[in-house]
């Protein structure tokens, strides 16, 4: 059970890089700029560095070398990404409303592995300050876009 969350939680992570890298490239429409850098590039810059700790931590916490295996994460990942449009030829608006759909999901995949790892007496604390600050951020990205989409 452990494994397939944390696996589940990986595949997330890969998953929403990749669709906020593709926002970054795609967004369009008078604040461009604004969204490209300060938005989807800070986001997919910031999923792409706490990917890179949660494998880490979850290779370490299992002691299981999958967690880090580029097929199976990428695997999980684009079966992940079969859940949400993809931002492709979406005007910018729906790109940013499929972007605040998919970080609240992804901050509950976090809640999820937290809870988990609560269960099985697995939380280290480091796992949990980690796992806090990543939703605290993920949390005021939600509320960006929220904002941006009331425009």
């Amino acid at each position: 059970m452990l494994k397939e969350i944390a696996l589940s939680t990986i595949g997330s992570f890969k998953a929403v890089e990749m669709w906020m890298h593709a926002a970054h490239h795609l967004t369009k429409g008078p604040a461009f700029v604004a969204n490209h850098e300060l938005l989807y590039g800070r986001i997919y810059e910031t999923i792409s560095k706490d990917f890179d700790t949660i494998v880490e931590k979850m290779i370490y916490q299992l002691n299981d070398e999958e967690c880090g295996c580029p097929l199976l994460v990428s695997s999980i990942a684009a079966q992940t990404l079969q859940n949400y449009e993809s931002p492709a030829n979406l005007p910018d608006s729906q790109i940013s409303m499929y972007s605040l759909v998919l970080i609240v999901d992804h901050i509950k995949a976090l809640e999820a592995l937290k809870l988990t790892l609560e269960k099985e007496g697995a939380l280290s604390l480091g796992m949990d300050d980690f796992l806090a600050a990543a939703c605290n951020q993920y949390e005021s990205f939600a509320y960006m876009i929220n904002q941006k989409l009331k425009y």
